[in-house]
């Protein structure tokens, strides 16, 4: 019951932060390389949501995610922020298919904790890329 309650607070604020995310654009007078920083960050605030929101399962009183399962996203977003952060291009191919492994490591019962953010974190990077 309290796992069902929990998602339904992670749609409402998933379809608040997809709204948000997809209305920030670029401003137009950007160089290309602040284009590129400022779309590289949209990126990390969705990772950071994620990040955030693994911890805080892990926190519950029963746990949501295993300290495991927590380690291995907080592994995950450290690892992409600093592909992000070190690359000006390529690094979406990387952030997905790290995403991808993650979620395949993650049991079913888990997992659907951690789905909607990743939606998002997919939908991000489309958006950056575009």
């Amino acid at each position: 019951m309290r796992t069902k309650s929990y998602i339904a607070v992670v749609l409402v604020v998933l379809l608040s932060t997809l709204s948000a995310a997809s209305c920030a654009k670029a401003p137009p007078n950007l160089t290309p390389q602040a284009t590129v920083a400022f779309k590289g960050t949209q990126a990390v605030k969705a990772l950071d949501i994620l990040r955030d929101t693994a911890v805080s399962a892990n926190a519950q009183n029963p746990p949501l995610l295993s300290e495991d399962i927590t380690r291995k996203v907080v592994l995950y977003h450290q690892a992409t922020v600093k592909t992000i952060q070190s690359s000006t291009a390529g690094w979406q191919s990387a952030a997905l298919t790290g995403l991808t492994a993650l979620l395949d490591s993650v049991p079913p019962a888990q997992r659907a904790v951690l789905e909607p953010y990743t939606v998002l974190i997919r939908t991000v990077i489309q958006e950056v890329t575009r």
